[in-house]
């Protein structure tokens, strides 16, 4: 063959390696750019998830003093009805104002407990929900403090593990 027709050909292998290079360099950079993209979307998402975990659990806090405090008020309001009656077991009803600002505090920290990813410190907060009740629901004055006393030990547990949790998200 002539010279020429192998500078041809060289001409034609050399474009063909080279492209095969650039389209080569282009697949693995496309491949890793996706793959970093994905990876960032992943870490967004996994950012927002805690954020979402952590927000929920600083108002699940606040929601269980406010619950806390409301329970201790209508401990109050159910021990004056006592030394009131005479008859030991009666029972009155709650103010207007305290049995709303129970029902609403009481619904915001069932709809925030079961947003919280936890299972553990789900259930701790359904549980000291259900003390919680057992204090308002008491019908002596003796059953009252015994509930309060519980409400009171279970809430100290659960803020602990809620703290714990908490601490874990950051």
């Amino acid at each position: 063959m002539e010279p020429v027709t192998w500078g041809f050909i060289g001409t034609i292998a050399g474009t063909i390696v080279g492209a095969s290079a650039s389209i080569i360099t282009t697949l693995i950079t496309a491949r890793n750019s996706r793959k970093l993209q994905q990876d960032a979307e992943s870490h967004e998402r996994s950012e927002r998830a805690r954020d979402f975990q952590r927000n929920n659990l600083l108002e699940i806090q606040e929601e269980l003093l406010i619950g806390m405090r409301l329970i201790s008020s209508a401990h109050i309001e159910d021990l004056e009805s006592f030394k009131k009656s005479e008859n030991e077991n009666r029972r009155s009803l709650l103010s207007q104002e305290l049995d709303k600002d129970l029902l609403v505090s009481s619904k915001n920290l069932t709809k925030l407990s079961e947003r919280t990813a936890d299972q553990s410190l789900r259930e701790s907060i359904k549980i000291l929900r259900s003390e919680m009740t057992t204090v308002l629901m008491a019908k002596t004055e003796n059953e009252s403090f015994a509930s309060l006393q519980r409400a009171s030990a279970t809430f100290e547990n659960t803020m602990e593990k809620l703290g714990v949790v908490l601490r874990s998200s950051y």
